[in-house]
């Protein structure tokens, strides 16, 4: 479990992070305030990302009705830090690959306050408040 200490020492290695606008990354901390790591400036042993129970779970919710036997892979593109008072304002991610078609967030079990994703589409909204949903639990699931 990750200390206090841990976490302050991981978003000081961290730059600041950028986002892209028209096939260019921009540093706008009006826009976006967060830090991030590439994925040659850290290592993890959390790997979903070779998961065929993932990919069959993705494949089912989001390909449904099309082609669900489509391949899906999950690539690791960089680590976010978003510490108090960062944010990234409402925003569509700009793909990073010619069949990349969204963004898989993780959530590491650390406590905190904020930090909502929402998620609009079609008129719909989706809130996803990984703060609430850990305090809420007593133990790890």
């Amino acid at each position: 479990k990750a200390t206090d200490d841990d976490l302050k020492a991981l978003a000081q290695t961290c730059t600041p992070a950028t986002f892209g606008r028209h096939n260019e990354d921009v540093l706008d901390e009006s826009y976006r305030k967060a830090g991030k790591l590439d994925t040659s400036d850290f290592s993890v042993n959390f790997v979903p990302l070779h998961s065929e129970d993932l990919a069959r779970v993705l494949r089912e919710s989001l390909l449904e009705g099309h082609d669900t036997s489509r391949s899906i892979k999950a690539e690791l593109y960089k680590l976010n830090i978003y510490g108090p008072g960062a944010f990234f304002k409402a925003h569509k991610d700009t793909p990073r690959a010619e069949n990349m078609f969204g963004s898989l967030v993780v959530v590491y079990p650390t406590p905190h306050e904020g930090g909502a994703l929402i998620l609009c589409h079609r008129g719909k909204e989706w809130e996803f408040d990984s703060g609430k949903i850990l305090a809420s639990r007593t133990s790890p699931t």
